[in-house]
């Protein structure tokens, strides 16, 4: 909160919209095949990285990462859905 300069009030405010939007996602609700396409995705450059590209197959999603060499993997894969801010 020091860091910010906001008010604590501001600053839980701004908490409380952050958590409300959250949404947990169990790893066994993400189905066999969409493992199977993230590890094949990820074998190659950081098998590390299956979870986070099996949850944005899983989702729908847009992969948020600053790792250049996964990003350029996962691309010359085919794999193209990243959130660049």
């Amino acid at each position: 909160m020091h860091a910010t300069g906001l008010t604590e009030a501001d600053f839980l405010e701004g908490l409380y919209a952050l958590v409300t939007r959250l949404e947990f996602v169990n790893e066994s609700n993400i189905p066999m095949g969409t493992w199977l396409e993230a590890y094949r995705l990820c074998k190659t450059v950081d098998e590390q990285d299956t979870p986070y590209v099996a949850l944005t197959l899983h989702m729908d999603g847009r992969l948020w990462s600053s790792d250049r060499e996964l990003k350029t993997h996962l691309c010359s894969k085919g794999f193209d859905r990243f959130f660049e801010p």
